[in-house]
């Protein structure tokens, strides 16, 4: 191939790609769904007949330390359904001293690995989530 055909193929998949992103931005900037609603510790979330609320975040060199409470629950336990990003990483609870194992409304504090940063906590039940920002 000659030069003068190579810098036009090179032109052309620059357009190409120059188009693609164009449909991909203005595809992203009209989906307003795919926005997480990050809630403020202490406010509560209404999912269904269930209200969770984040009490408080404490980051300790040890463990982060969540107390949550969590109304309407029937069938499951309190522990289930939540998760922690912090630390480029999405881990599950190690546990927790004061959650009873079956409850409807309870407040209790789960535990979960050390975390660097601010971390964010979500709970996920009957096909929702909600996040809170942690102090």
């Amino acid at each position: 191939m000659s030069t003068r055909k190579l810098i036009i193929a090179s032109l052309v998949c620059g357009l190409l790609i120059l188009v693609a992103g164009t449909a991909k931005l203005l595809q992203t900037a009209n989906d307003t769904d795919s926005t997480p609603n990050l809630l403020k510790i202490g406010t509560a979330a209404v999912v269904g007949d269930i209200t969770v609320r984040v009490n408080d975040v404490q980051v300790t060199p040890r463990r982060t330390l969540v107390n949550v409470t969590v109304s309407g629950l029937r069938g499951t336990t309190p522990l289930e359904g939540w998760s922690m990003l912090a630390n480029g990483e999405i881990t599950e609870p190690v546990g927790s001293a004061d959650c009873p194992t079956a409850a409807e409304d309870v407040t209790c504090t789960i535990e979960f690995v050390p975390a660097v940063g601010t971390p964010t906590v979500v709970w996920a039940g009957n096909g929702e989530k909600r996040q809170w920002l942690g102090s």
